[in-house]
């Protein structure tokens, strides 16, 4: 390993390559590498500061149904066939792992995030030491307290970005550790191959957590060019494998997005040339947050290029224009030759996220922070070298210290965004009102806590700003019905499925909607609609019912049965299948024995303390001619019953424990509804 206890010689201009150096001037305390213990104290106990407002946060955005609907966790995948089933497969099992150790506890994803991002701040430390960058131990600090990469560390969802950053920089250390025999004795190792083929498994596993990494190779290209002034033969060589694994998992990220992320989405419509426009202007936009990271936004600006100007060339002209500057300068004056290593490694590393290639967040913005979390570990070592132009050691020192209380003030105030939901999409809506899945998500937390209208305003508003976001149609159309507005609900929802017609959770909502208003018969269509599209137990339940209501009661039979397929301890299912089965009017549906023992499964899961239960048992016992347990039953449900205070439900069971006192079971009527004569669940 390499040592960290060693002073970084001053040179004139900041970190030029080796053999350019003077010696160590007195009291130049910013040059000095501290001990790995303390420094990487310092850098802990500094980032557990400044993310401490998020630590306690909960779930945003999209957080808990990364975690909660886990193909791991929902039993849909197995470890044996996830590992190429997306584009992240190693964070979906990292996640998985967090889930088994945390379940629905965010603090502990959230400690998780933030040690990753301290061990990547502890690795480009290791790193620039290594290339003989100078104060590469403030470099490192200066990235773990930066505000942008709040947006990684602070959102659970970006574990991907905190899992694959160490693992790219392992990539590039160990890979470091090949070097040519020219290298320096402190830089070479004992097994070049070892260290050789780990770099390549490092690559492989930072891929399988995020794909944006694929563009390490040409990092290692860039490196041999600032190590040895030439890119030689052998170093493309030796980068062969990783390009190799870089093709081969850049074609499958592209094919995700496109038929698994993206779908029928149109991200962008842009052609070539207007891409490599907003791609430019993506760069300088990224540079302007990194260089003064103040009003950062979960979503920015969605800015168009509806026309080629001169103005829209400019952000592509400019930047052409300073490459070219710096290469021109860069045997003269080594900031620039540093300057220009440091860009090209930035730029690279933002070109898989600039827009040549859709992506699905490419819908909401064409920028985000999150996806700059990998850029910003190449681009704020030569931010954190702007110091190094001043002369004066204790002058470089005073503004060293004010570069860094600043940024830890900045994230400790961007963490507090993040701790909730609610606090996220507010700040957010505060500083891009036309972003309209923030109304969206924003509503979404308003009509959780009871505030509809507020709630209704912000779908309105989301409606307003982007009319073809189903989600949004069927969320507004949801709150209408809350606030018992169904007719005005209705375009809203048929709207919803016109974007999408095979969206299951819209027919769900819909036909929720005519459940609510006793349209019994198109809440069955939506429900089967949904049905057809994803079968899945909750749609079951509440299709059932329905059916049972109607009097098609066979089928309402079979819906339980499979509810109880997947679920075999699903007291709902076991409690009103067992309840039809005792008191259905048509006797050739009827089965007391099977009724006691779903029954019976139903009063035990419940811990024999539901009064439900009781009763549903105490019926069953009736149909299966066992009367005398039927009256214990009904006289168990009536005192806990009226022990909860449910004396409707005691008084019905005080009726039914006459019935079987008189040897006589009790039957529904044909077509009663079980909502109204059964004992439902709960």
């Amino acid at each position: 390993m390499l040592n960290l206890c060693r002073q970084t010689a001053v040179v004139e201009m900041d970190d030029s390559p080796p053999n350019q150096k003077n010696e160590l001037r007195p009291n130049d305390w910013l040059n000095l590498e501290p001990n790995l213990a303390v420094g990487a104290g310092i850098i802990a106990l500094l980032s557990l500061i400044a993310y401490w407002p998020s630590l306690g946060g909960g779930f945003v955005w999209d957080d808990l149904i990364l975690v909660a609907k886990n193909p791991l966790v929902t039993g849909e995948s197995s470890l044996s066939n996830i590992w190429f089933a997306g584009d992240f497969s190693l964070s979906t099992v990292a996640m998985w792992m967090e889930w088994l150790v945390f379940g629905k506890n965010p603090t502990g994803y959230r400690v998780v995030n933030l040690l990753l991002h301290i061990g990547s701040a502890l690795m480009i430390w290791g790193i620039l030491a290594r290339l003989d960058f100078r104060a590469a131990w403030f470099k490192a600090l200066i990235f773990v307290l930066h505000p942008t990469c709040v947006a990684s560390v602070a959102w659970i969802s970006e574990l991907k970005n905190t899992l694959s950053l160490p693992l790219f920089l392992a990539s590039v250390w160990f890979f470091l550790k090949t070097e040519t025999p020219s290298a320096p004795p402190s830089h070479s190792t004992k097994n070049p191959i070892v260290a050789y083929l780990t770099s390549i498994a490092c690559f492989l596993l930072a891929l399988m957590a995020k794909t944006s990494t694929v563009m390490l190779p040409v990092f290692f290209l860039l490196i041999a060019w600032w190590q040895r002034g030439r890119i030689a033969k052998r170093d493309v060589l030796k980068s062969v494998p990783h390009f190799a694994l870089a093709f081969a998992f850049g074609l499958m990220s592209v094919w995700y997005q496109t038929h698994q992320a993206i779908r029928a989405v149109i991200p962008q419509q842009e052609n070539l040339l207007e891409r490599l426009l907003t791609a430019a202007m993506a760069i300088w936009f990224y540079l302007w947050k990194i260089i003064f990271p103040i009003n950062l936004s979960m979503i920015y600006p969605r800015w168009e290029i509806s026309s080629i100007t001169p103005l829209t060339l400019l952000p592509l002209f400019s930047l052409v224009a300073v490459a070219v500057g710096l290469w021109l300068a860069r045997h003269k004056r080594p900031v620039a030759r540093a300057s220009l290593f440091t860009l090209a490694a930035f730029v690279i590393a933002l070109f898989p996220v600039l827009g040549f290639f859709d992506m699905y967040f490419m819908i909401f913005s064409r920028v985000s922070d999150h996806l700059a979390y990998l850029p910003c570990a190449t681009l704020l070592p030569l931010v954190a070298s702007a110091v190094f132009l001043l002369k004066n050691a204790r002058i470089r020192l005073l503004v060293a210290v004010m570069m860094v209380c600043p940024l830890l003030i900045l994230t400790f105030q961007r963490a507090k965004v993040f701790h909730s939901d609610e606090s996220l999409w507010r700040d957010t809506v505060a500083k891009n009102p036309n972003a309209w899945n923030a109304h969206n998500n924003l509503a979404c937390n308003l009509a959780e806590r009871g505030q509809l209208d507020d709630a209704i305003n912000h779908f309105a508003v989301s409606l307003e700003l982007n009319p073809k976001n189903a989600g949004a149609q069927q969320n507004y159309a949801k709150g209408l019905v809350m606030k018992g507005k169904f007719s005005e609900a209705e375009p809203h929802f048929r709207a919803a499925l016109e974007l999408k017609p095979d969206d299951a959770d819209t027919h769900v909502s819909y036909a929720d909607a005519f459940a609510s208003n006793r349209r019994l018969a198109e809440a069955i269509e939506h429900y089967r609609a949904a049905l057809d599209i994803k079968p899945d137990v909750k749609t079951r339940l509440r299709l059932a019912p329905l059916l049972a209501a109607t009097g098609r009661t066979e089928d309402a039979i079979q819906e339980f049965r499979a509810v109880l397929k997947e679920q075999p301890d699903s007291v709902e299912a076991l409690n009103n299948l067992a309840w039809i089965l005792a008191t259905c009017a048509e006797p050739k549906l009827r089965n007391g024995e099977e009724a006691v023992g779903y029954a019976d499964k139903a009063w035990k899961l419940t811990g024999g303390k539901e009064a439900t239960m009781l009763g549903t048992l105490g019926a069953a016992y009736a149909e299966a001619g066992q009367f005398t347990n039927a009256i214990m039953a009904a006289q168990q449900a009536i005192e806990l019953a009226q022990a909860s205070g449910n004396s409707g439900f005691a008084r019905m069971n005080q009726q039914l424990q006459q019935l079987y006192r008189s040897g006589r079971a009790y039957h529904e009527k044909p077509r009663t509804s079980p909502a109204t004569n059964t004992t439902p669940t709960r």
